[in-house]
């Protein structure tokens, strides 16, 4: 029989099953992670908080099974014995709302380390395709969080979602009405399966709430995604090393976005002093505004230098400023077919065709 250790939920959900010898991951042991899975708890429940001072996690080794399943036992009776005294009061109901940024980010860590079973497999992909893969980190995902004021309006939508952690992050750190990724390369929407089960489970388990996603393998260029696109309010793309002809596409999607839209990437789609000329009015960049996020260091898969986002509002109010009369008679905002016709071998390249 495997020696297993065992972490009773604060809210009564299905336990959670540690099988020892515990697996490391991202620099940490998994005895450290329940460790910090029980401090997560206590933060939540000051009574816990006093126990694990005491007596709790007074004296333990990481390395130890017996040890280690003492301070579990010690933890489970605990918080069982306060669930009992819970019962008849709202004690318990007044855990389950959002989870913390801390909670947030343990939880996803957690959820990656059991989901991601061969992290190698995540580069097996095309050079400058929309399979290029890329993980964006919790710290610049918050970031993005906090330069957006999302509402319950907002349908968020992660185009080349890897293994869905930027979804399943905004999905529960925000109010949006919707949370949609779609991933094409066959492991990262594979792992994404395991991770959205995992986060189920661990949310359940913590009594936090989240809001609606949906995670899906395919290709975000395909016809059935224009329309999510057009319906998105909030679009994260990390188009970093995606190629010209990728943006080419995209940019193409996004000039058919609500007024308002927002776009974050990893590359700009148009210059930030982009200035309006007779020459450019069916540019991308006559229908947006351009501003930075400001760059946080190591905060991506593919680099360790500081990584500057950038956010991009749809403002068609630019292009309705008085022109000259010529202007007016010459020059608008092209439809795809335009752009199409005007260079077909985009088409051809890209894969769409009539």
């Amino acid at each position: 029989m495997e020696n297993e250790l065992r972490l009773h939920s604060p809210v009564g959900a299905e336990p959670v099953v540690y099988t020892w010898p515990l697996s490391s991951s991202d620099g940490k042991d998994g005895a450290t992670e329940v460790i910090e899975t029980i401090r997560f708890v206590a933060k939540d429940v000051p009574e816990l908080d006093s126990a694990l001072k005491s007596h709790i996690l007074q004296d333990y080794e990481v390395d130890s099974f017996e040890s280690m399943k003492n301070v579990c036992d010690k933890y489970n009776r605990t918080i069982d014995s306060i669930r009992q005294l819970w019962k008849g009061t709202s004690r318990q109901s007044e855990l389950m709302g959002r989870p913390s940024t801390g909670l947030l980010k343990h939880i996803l860590q957690q959820c990656y380390n059991l989901a991601v079973s061969d992290p190698e497999k995540l580069n097996q992909y095309e050079p400058f395709s929309p399979e290029v893969y890329g993980e964006t980190s919790f710290d610049l995902v918050d970031q993005m969080i906090k330069s957006i004021n999302f509402s319950e309006d907002d349908y968020f939508i992660d185009l080349g979602s890897g293994v869905g952690q930027v979804v399943l992050q905004v999905a529960a750190a925000t109010p949006c009405k919707m949370c949609y990724g779609i991933e094409k390369a066959e492991f990262p929407a594979k792992y994404a399966e395991t991770m959205a089960k995992e986060y189920e489970r661990w949310m359940s388990w913590f009594g936090k709430k989240h809001g609606q996603y949906k995670i899906e393998k395919g290709d975000f260029l395909c016809e059935e995604v224009k329309e999510k696109i057009n319906n998105a309010t909030v679009i994260f793309v990390n188009n970093f090393a995606f190629g010209p002809q990728v943006d080419h596409q995209l940019k193409l999607r996004f000039a058919n976005m609500k007024e308002g839209a927002k776009i974050v990437s990893s590359k700009a789609f148009c210059p930030m002093n982009f200035r309006i000329t007779d020459r450019n009015l069916s540019d991308i960049g006559a229908i947006m505004n351009v501003t930075e996020l400001s760059p946080l260091r190591g905060e991506v898969s593919w680099t360790g230098k500081p990584v500057t986002y950038f956010l991009h509002t749809i403002n068609r109010a630019m292009v309705s400023l008085p022109f000259p009369q010529s202007l007016h008679n010459s020059c608008t905002i092209p439809q795809e077919t335009d752009v199409w016709e005007a260079d077909p071998d985009v088409a051809l390249k890209c894969g769409v065709s009539d």
